[in-house]
């Protein structure tokens, strides 16, 4: 039960930690998918597998909405926005042991962990072979003045305890107290360009964004058509292709990418893939360069006051994005290692240590364009090694990039 403030914090946070974990590891699945054109895939198994992609980076879009309506919540209550996360796969007991976070291609085995994740608490399900949890219970002193987060078994769960405590602490210190009314160094829908984000001024504004993060992810109180929750569309997916794995039992609609690939070598005894072999060990070194100077530029659209200069940064962020999600694309793609032959690479989301306050005005723009400028210049060293979509959709991005903030 939430007791603090201080313990909403820290219970907002590994929400944030959640979302953010679990959007890398639908994004890793969607682009292991093939794309139309690709090999082995008839003109109605392509036409599947791209509405299958096209939902999956959805409902990873809902789920940077909800990271960025968690960080709203901090600001609003007197936290910090959080990017940080530990890198992937998650060690046993970092969340509780039902939630197992991992990198792995789209598979049977895959989706159906995602519809577990996404399930409701009347939802009794079994996880996927390979998902198995681990036998680690995370147990805290009661009543402790260090705040700690409870096991949960399903993150709705974990968002009723927020609500609770919202409305707890709004009893004992007030409303006023407990929420800045003011929304400043918050984001909403049009300045992060993504849906339903809204700035926590009240309570009820506060309720309201939890309940619709809960309802969004499953569904819990029935949604209509109109707006399937991701259980649901996962769910969709997986009776489709059970129906043309029927009709076509040789269906793969995915490459064979990597479960749970790294940058650099694995501890003695993880069953990790190391990415050595060029270009694939150069790109995933790009690809996290990007992905982690977006979170960079990210974290920094909470440190500004002035609502134009976060719309410049999320446009900077954005246009990174996309150049990272050309990199994740053409990784899938490529051989990891000789260690593991017919295995091929994906990106590791690898997290920077370095995510925190960077200065506010020209400083920063200075830091900003340096690293864009290093970042292009290691895609132009690389263009040769990849497709020429991929290399012009990553010069195009970081060059749009560059122009947003020479323009500021």
């Amino acid at each position: 039960m939430i007791e603090t403030r201080e313990h909403l914090i820290h219970v907002l946070t590994e929400a944030a930690q959640i979302e953010h974990n679990l959007l890398c590891s639908y994004l890793y699945a969607a682009f292991s998918l093939k794309r139309p054109g690709d090999p082995d895939l008839t003109h109605r198994q392509a036409d599947a597998v791209e509405r299958w992609r096209k939902t999956i980076v959805k409902v990873a879009l809902e789920e940077m909405a909800h990271l960025a309506t968690v960080n709203n919540l901090l600001v609003a209550v007197g936290g910090a926005p959080h990017f940080d996360r530990a890198n992937l796969p998650l060690a046993p007991g970092y969340h509780p042991a039902g939630v197992v976070v991992r990198l792995t291609p789209f598979s049977r085995e895959t989706l159906d962990h995602f519809i577990f994740l996404e399930r409701a608490d009347h939802h009794a399900l079994d996880d996927a072979p390979g998902f198995e949890p681990a036998d680690v219970e995370r147990k805290a002193r009661r009543g402790g003045l260090t705040p700690s987060a409870a096991d949960y078994e399903t993150v709705g769960a974990l968002y009723d305890s927020i609500s609770h405590g919202l409305r707890r602490l709004c009893e004992r210190h007030g409303e006023a107290q407990l929420i800045d009314r003011s929304g400043v160094r918050q984001l909403d829908a049009e300045t992060a360009r993504l849906p339903n984000v809204a700035r926590i001024t009240s309570l009820e504004a506060a309720l309201s964004a939890v309940a619709w993060i809960k309802e969004e992810g499953e569904g819990s109180a029935g949604t209509s058509a109109a707006t399937e929750s991701h259980f649901d569309r996962f769910s969709a997916i997986r009776d489709e292709w059970a129906a043309l794995s029927a009709e076509a039992p040789a269906f793969q609609p995915a490459w064979p990418a990597a479960h749970d690939p790294v940058m650099r070598k694995p501890a003695e005894g993880l069953q990790r893939v190391w990415i050595t072999q060029e270009p694939a060990a150069s790109l995933v070194d790009l690809g996290n360069a990007l992905y982690g100077f977006m979170l960079q530029v990210l974290s920094q659209t909470f440190a500004c006051d002035d609502p134009d200069d976060q719309r410049r940064l999320m446009n900077v962020s954005v246009e990174l994005m996309e150049g990272c999600a050309a990199a994740a694309t053409a990784l899938a793609r490529l051989p990891a290692s000789s260690e593991h032959p017919g295995v091929n690479a994906g990106l590791t989301f690898a997290v920077p240590r370095n995510l925190g306050f960077r200065p506010v005005g020209v400083a920063r723009r200075q830091l900003f364009l340096e690293r864009l400028v290093e970042l292009r210049e290691g895609a132009a060293r690389l263009g040769p090694a990849l497709t020429q979509d991929a290399r012009e959709k990553l010069d195009r991005r970081l060059g749009e990039s560059v122009a947003v903030l020479q323009r500021s």
